[in-house]
């Protein structure tokens, strides 16, 4: 991790492992002082929070996601804004998850993830799909559905 001069910028340097996203797309995030002050706030949390959120449960609560096999899918990849962008990378990254657990479950790898959490984040509201793998259940957390909203990743978890 590596900050700038407060008086240069403020901004924090994050890396991100490609174990942790199933991916290589992402090799690090910022996020600044300002992001966490919008959090703190309650007026906005962005994708970079979300991620070094994420880091920071996985660093001091390794052995719980080791045992539940609870794994976490990168929010960047899919955020409405990349869905509607280009919906065939965030379909092509699910793809390549779920081809690899099920290489692994051929392998005989008993390390199989049951749940997938993804972070999801639309017109600055977040919602958290889990993933059930072994059921092939989706199950979604809103805190404030609204049925006007379209709902960008819920046709390509579907899939």
């Amino acid at each position: 991790m590596t900050s700038a001069p407060d008086d240069i910028y403020d901004i924090t340097t994050i890396p991100l492992a490609s174990s942790v996203w199933h991916s290589d797309f992402d090799q690090e995030t910022y996020i600044t002082a300002s992001d966490i002050g919008e959090f703190l706030r309650g007026a906005c949390l962005n994708i970079s929070a979300i991620q070094v959120y994420i880091l920071c449960l996985l660093h001091d609560h390794a052995k719980s996601f080791e045992m539940s096999r609870i794994s976490f899918i990168c929010p960047e990849i899919m955020s409405s804004t990349r869905i509607k962008a280009d919906p065939g990378a965030p379909t092509m990254y699910l793809k390549n998850i779920f081809q690899a657990e099920i290489e692994k479950e051929k392998m005989g790898n008993p390390n199989l993830t049951n749940w997938f959490l993804i972070p999801y984040n639309q017109e600055n509201h977040w919602n958290l799909y889990v993933m059930d793998l072994r059921r092939g259940y989706v199950y979604i957390f809103d805190s404030a559905r609204d049925p006007r909203r379209t709902d960008y990743a819920w046709g390509i978890l579907s899939l």
